[in-house]
């Protein structure tokens, strides 16, 4: 470095470090699959392949060596800002990442700047000779120029290589890069970036040579030759960067275009290989353990299926008016028998249209998003996923509403451009106050809130109920005519249950009943008893009392036969091995006749946490 130059230390890594998903695994999957899916050459589904791969000791491979010999002393200087490096202390494990179906880094290899306004796209140049600054379309995914540091950032040695084939010219380049912190060698000051290659002038370029590129091609098992697009060989990958791991990243964030056949990944390592396309993706969940996938699984393959045509169109809101999802956005016949279907649990797609307006022009452009909906009552909390272009925005969530799902999914290239403009670094959340986002759009802030609280305000329009009264609105939870025989007005009665209650266990409905010699279990929409599988005496008589949960209090003296009613439907009752002496309100009595009893009580509402007593 000369004596003038400002010191800056390399910060960009910090984007992915700190990504409210919260993983060096993630960002490089996400990263990697979104650099390839823009380079996608239109030919078929892009394919991207993770590798992980470990080699002996690399000091004792002399054709490895020559490939980061020179770079040692670097690495092991006070101030490269390495914590204890593992080069020449581990065995050289590396893991490589190449895409097919992609166009390569093409454009001119000497080019170094871009302040002239006619120059042509240069993915090449904006890969290896920029930080934080692109070219790219406002359609792609990547924006902001930070996405490739991702590489370098996930080597424990700062370190990464790349190969390309080039689809247009059909050159082979290879390079490499190794990023560290100002530090100093003998006496000599050196600049954070260091590159691998040729150079002429200071200028790195690749090099060309294919006896060169062939021997690095063996040795690091590089399957790209004669095939265009881009290899990358990360050295020394974090230790977080592991099989499993990637196989969640790559279904979490790209599980939409994997559905849709745009992508193919396969994730290879020395005991396996895997490969997650949209006919194994299920499979691999299951041999995974990562089943709690499957619910939006199974809505966006429904989505992907249907066409354009099929969707339930809202009108388009006032333009140049801060957007508003309400009820008026509705066909006001069509409104209602909505509702229905979806309190019957129907899916429902919605095309939801916005219109955007660039602060430089009094046109407004059309566009829209689609919206993808259902109820999951196993759903303990709600789940929304925001799609734009593919790439699933994680830190963009609306729901509120328990045991509802929804996608949502953004393809119009003047929305995705719009969106991507709000979008972070780490393509993880849309941002309303990203100054650059701000100046460029009229009312963009409200338009990006209609995009982003459109699940939410959606469910409110579907769940609202009607004006005036609906008579049977609850005869499917309570059993009024019955309670109305029993308590004029409507009043609740606590029941009078014989039986001592001293000592007795009391547990929610997934408890096991302690020292007692029954086992209570839940099950959907209630709880079955049986006998402990040790116990050797039961009681003749048992007394099963319920109630619903309440938030203070006791739950039992609370009851209320609008609550439900054991002898009333929705209550069902299946025995086997016993017989009921009195099933009423909350309380049901058994006699025990068989060692192998058993109970089933079902029906209760799957909303609310139920209470059980028993006095044996």
């Amino acid at each position: 470095m000369r004596p003038g130059e400002i010191n800056v230390d390399p910060i960009e890594g910090e984007f992915f470090s700190t990504e409210a998903i919260g993983s060096i695994n993630d960002a490089l999957v996400r990263e990697s699959i979104q650099n390839s899916l823009d380079a996608d050459d239109g030919t078929g589904p892009v394919t991207v392949c993770f590798s992980f791969c470990s080699d002996s000791d690399i000091q004792s491979d002399p054709d490895k060596q020559q490939y980061l010999n020179d770079l040692g002393p670097h690495l092991a200087a006070k101030h490269s800002g390495l914590q204890g490096h593992p080069f020449s202390r581990e065995p050289f494990d590396y893991m490589l990442i190449e895409d097919y179906g992609t166009h390569g880094l093409q454009g001119d290899i000497s080019q170094y700047d871009d302040l002239d306004d006619d120059i042509k796209r240069n993915d090449f140049y904006y890969f290896w000779r920029n930080i934080g600054r692109t070219r790219k379309e406002s359609t792609d995914r990547g924006r902001w120029g930070l996405g490739k540091t991702v590489f370098q950032a996930a080597s424990r040695i700062n370190t990464f290589f790349g190969l390309t084939v080039r689809e247009d010219d059909g050159r082979a380049l290879l390079m490499g890069q190794s990023v560290l912190r100002i530090h100093r060698i003998k006496g000599i000051r050196y600049a954070p970036y260091g590159y691998f290659g040729v150079f002429e002038d200071d200028l790195a370029l690749p090099i060309e040579d294919e006896s060169y590129i062939a021997g690095f091609s063996r040795q690091f098992l590089f399957n790209r030759l004669g095939k265009p697009g881009l290899s990358l060989l990360v050295t020394y990958p974090d230790k977080e960067i592991k099989t499993l791991n990637c196989i969640w990243s790559v279904i979490t964030h790209y599980f939409y275009p994997i559905l849709s056949g745009q992508l193919v990944v396969k994730i290879k390592d020395s005991l396996k290989n895997y490969k997650i396309n949209a006919s194994t993706m299920d499979a691999l969940l299951k041999e995974t353990c990562f089943k709690d996938l499957i619910g939006r699984l199974d809505l966006a393959r429904w989505a992907i299926k249907r066409t354009e045509d099929t969707l339930i169109p809202l009108k388009m809101p006032e333009p140049g008016r801060a957007p508003k999802l309400r009820e008026d956005l509705f066909d006001s016949e069509q409104l209602e028998r909505i509702k229905q279907h979806f309190a019957e649990g129907k899916r429902l797609a919605f095309h939801v249209p916005v219109s955007i307006q660039r602060s430089d022009s009094k046109a407004f452009r059309q566009s829209g998003f689609s919206i993808f909906i259902e109820r999951d009552e196993t759903l303990e909390r709600a789940e929304d996923y925001f799609i734009r272009q593919g790439i699933t925005i994680p830190e963009v969530t609306s729901l509120k509403h328990k045991g509802i799902r929804a996608i949502v999914s953004i393809t119009d290239p003047a929305l995705s451009s719009f969106l991507g403009d709000a979008e972070n670094p780490a393509h993880t959340d849309w941002e309303r106050n990203n100054k650059r986002f701000k100046k460029c759009y009229r009312l963009g802030v409200a338009t990006l809130d209609y995009v982003k609280s459109s699940p939410r305000e959606l469910v409110k329009i579907l769940t609202k109920p009607k004006k005036g009264r609906d008579e049977n609105l609850l005869r499917h939870i309570f059993s009024l005519p019955f309670i109305a025989a029993e308590e004029p007005g409507g009043k609740g009665r606590e029941p009078n249950v014989s039986g001592d209650q001293e000592g007795t266990h009391e547990e929610p409905i997934s408890g096991v009943f302690g020292s007692k010699p029954l086992q209570l279990t839940a099950i959907k929409e209630g709880f079955s008893l049986t006998p402990k599988a040790n116990a050797e005496i039961l009681p003749k008589n048992i007394i099963v009392r319920m109630a619903y949960e309440v938030r203070s209090g006791n739950p039992f003296k609370k009851y209320t036969p609008l609550d439900f009613d054991v002898a009333a439907p929705p209550i069902r009752i299946a025995l086997y091995g016993a017989r009921i002496l009195l099933s009423k309100h909350n309380v049901i009595h058994l006699e025990v006749q068989e060692m192998d009893f058993r109970i089933s009580v079902t029906g209760f509402d799957m909303h609310r946490d139920l209470r059980i007593k028993t006095f044996p």
